[in-house]
């Protein structure tokens, strides 16, 4: 996972007014290092206990958190539309995407392609958290990626400190995680899935 951070440094003197202006955008930089330009940030809310840590990231499944209650999430997608993932009695599928990650920029088509083909799981919503955003990294920014892909599944974008993507135990991209109907998790996985295997998940869970 990326960090998001970025920080500057400066060597020797700067002269004139132009210098004087690479020294303010230097410290701005230390001062604000939380803020990329033109990067892509929401001020998400969680509400709950955040599960435990995916226990390995060379494991693709993980049943650890099984029977755990996972956190309500509510927030905003990139056009400010308010979207929550809420214990409100139905099953769920979350995936977390980082726009950079190669393993998505496969996952998001293949899933919107089913969808767009009556795909889905009666009884099963699907979100999605767009997270690790990194404006110095590729296909940067998510928002246009995923609006030139036609994504459809209801989205909360995540915060720099990766507060959602956290809460949820964080094991690599794409990460799914897979509720039941009673908000506890069903299970987790780590990496692409075929639409046979995720199909088959979401026909697994509790409704």
């Amino acid at each position: 996972m990326a960090s998001t951070s970025s920080s500057g440094s400066k060597n020797g003197l700067i002269i004139g007014a132009a210098g004087g202006l690479v020294v303010l955008l230097l410290v701005a930089a230390v001062i604000f290092g939380s803020e990329e330009i033109g990067a892509e940030f929401g001020s998400p809310e969680l509400r709950g206990t955040s599960l435990p840590p995916f226990p390995s990231q060379q494991a693709s499944v993980d049943t650890s958190a099984n029977g755990l209650a996972a956190p309500e999430i509510f927030g905003q997608d990139y056009t400010g539309i308010d979207v929550a993932i809420a214990n409100d009695g139905r099953a769920k599928g979350i995936v977390f995407l980082a726009h950079w990650c190669q393993f998505c920029q496969r996952e998001v088509p293949r899933v919107q392609a089913w969808l767009d083909a009556g795909g889905g799981v009666d009884g099963v919503d699907l979100y999605s958290v767009s997270t690790s955003v990194n404006s110095g990294r590729p296909n940067h920014p998510p928002s246009s990626w995923l609006d030139a892909e036609g994504w459809t599944i209801p989205l909360v974008v995540d915060d720099q400190p990766l507060s959602l993507y956290r809460a949820y135990g964080g094991g690599g991209f794409p990460y799914w995680v897979f509720l039941h109907a009673d908000g506890t998790v069903g299970l987790r996985t780590a990496g692409e899935l075929t639409i046979d295997e995720l199909t088959q998940i979401l026909n697994t869970l509790e409704q």
